[in-house]
């Protein structure tokens, strides 16, 4: 009897009892956050570049152009957290990665991080198709920020000025690249 009592006590000293039990609560919000805000087709609209608004190839070009597009998709890619992207440029299309750092469900906004691209290599009759091309995918790799409102989609990066600026400069001490979508 005395040994019963001595493994008890021993028992209840390391802690053994029952699982504990997850509240739904927080099953609903683990679900949210590993849900993907980015998944699906996003067309390109604007492009704002420091200080200009652009049309994805410039206004001079619309019309002439094929829809400019980013597909993400949750399907994994060989790096663990890494998903693939898929997508049109102005001439060709492309695919790559992405990894989702962080994102904040009531704010709408994250972080994000893209793997190089890779893109078919057809060449555009117009010259300026191909530079557009050229400046769209500089943009998209480097973005760090997104924001998910609306059914619209900002990718951004945001860059320090030069030094020695004054910083009279109507950015103040930085300016943005944006890229902005609308959910197709």
């Amino acid at each position: 009897m005395k040994k019963n009592f001595i493994y008890l006590v021993i028992l209840s000293t390391i802690g053994c009892s029952a699982p504990k039990q997850v509240s739904s609560e927080n099953q609903t919000s683990k679900q949210k956050t590993t849900s993907n805000p980015l998944e699906g087709t996003w067309v390109l609209k604007n492009v704002l570049m420091g200080d200009a608004m652009d049309a994805p190839c410039g206004f001079a070009n619309e019309g002439k152009v094929k829809e400019m597009n980013l597909i993400f998709t949750s399907e994994k890619g060989s790096s663990g957290d890494m998903k693939k992207l898929y997508g049109h440029s102005s001439v060709n299309d492309f695919s790559g990665g992405y990894t989702v750092l962080s994102y904040d469900e009531k704010s709408k906004t994250g972080k994000i991080q893209f793997s190089p691209l890779i893109s078919t290599k057809m060449a555009a009759v117009e010259p300026a198709f191909m530079e557009c091309e050229s400046r769209y995918f500089l943009y998209l790799q480097k973005s760090e920020d997104f924001k998910i409102e609306d059914g619209k989609l900002q990718l951004s990066k945001t860059y320090p000025l030069a030094k020695g600026d004054t910083g009279n400069s109507p950015f103040g001490d930085s300016y943005k690249n944006v890229l902005y979508f609308e959910k197709k």
